[in-house]
């Protein structure tokens, strides 16, 4: 099996590489608790273990109308590394922002269905070979597939028992934890997901950890917590594309008076 699967229990989990983390024990008080308050406090910055972020090397390439590149990867899914791409083009204020590489395929003068299916034969290879090393008992494996289905909101039930699976190897580590919280969120079952967000934020508060406490915050109608978590979120580092979801779920706040759907 490729060493792909090989740092740490969600080594392969989307965005979590994407900037600076926090401390949030520097916030005060996180357990169960846990009050709107404490996300308000000043974030502190720490250093991870680089393996945490390593991902699949799958990369995308974007280009502007005067031929200037972004690059973006490694990334867990190859439409999470190609959105994040042309979110740098467009953050940058390019004109023409577009795909020309997703993956090791050069996709430029492609048609959208045409690029579509590169990104759709790159995510069926990578989700069989995850199948088949969780079958084989690698537990960073099945918590990327778990995570994988989680993201897009589908096989639920599939996502909640693999990553069951890596917490019995790992119950303590923040990827597997919020691959959890995430599915519990999905599910609904928001009072026990925030529990849960809690115990992977206080182990390890990346931008993508705080932004999903976030959006559970959100769903419960916590709006105040929500708003100040995806703050800080955008503190510790949020990449283009994450940043681009957190500022319309603000945006989406002030503009209904503190209110908002629940974010999915």
């Amino acid at each position: 099996m490729p060493q792909r699967f090989i740092p740490s229990v969600r080594a392969l989990a989307p965005f979590a590489g994407l900037g600076l983390l926090l401390a949030l024990a520097a916030c005060g008080e996180t357990g169960p608790k846990w009050e709107a308050q404490d996300m308000f406090a000043a974030p502190t910055q720490e250093k991870v273990d680089d393996r945490y972020r390593a991902m699949i090397d799958f990369k995308a390439l974007a280009r502007d109308a005067a031929g200037k590149e972004y690059a973006a990867g490694p990334n867990a899914t190859v439409i999470g590394a190609v959105e994040e791409a042309v979110a740098m083009c467009q953050q940058a204020n390019a004109q023409g922002c577009k795909a020309v590489r997703v993956g090791l395929t050069w996709v430029d003068g492609l048609d959208q269905p045409s690029i579509e299916s590169v990104i759709s034969s790159y995510r069926d290879t990578m989700t069989a070979e995850a199948y088949q090393a969780a079958g084989q008992g690698n537990m960073g494996a099945a918590n990327w597939l778990a995570y994988h289905y989680a993201v897009r909101g589908e096989n639920l039930q599939e996502a909640e028992r693999l990553s069951k699976q890596a917490l019995q190897v790992a119950p303590d580590d923040p990827g597997s934890l919020d691959t959890y919280g995430l599915i519990l969120y999905r599910q609904g079952r928001y009072q026990e997901a925030e529990e849960v967000f809690i115990r992977a934020n206080k182990a390890m508060p990346t931008a993508e950890h705080i932004a999903h406490f976030a959006d559970n915050a959100l769903a419960m109608g916590k709006t105040e917590m929500a708003r100040a978590a995806y703050q800080r979120a955008l503190q510790a580092g949020a990449g283009p594309v994450l940043s681009q979801t957190i500022q319309k779920r603000l945006l989406a706040l002030d503009l209904n008076g503190g209110a908002a759907a629940p974010a999915q």
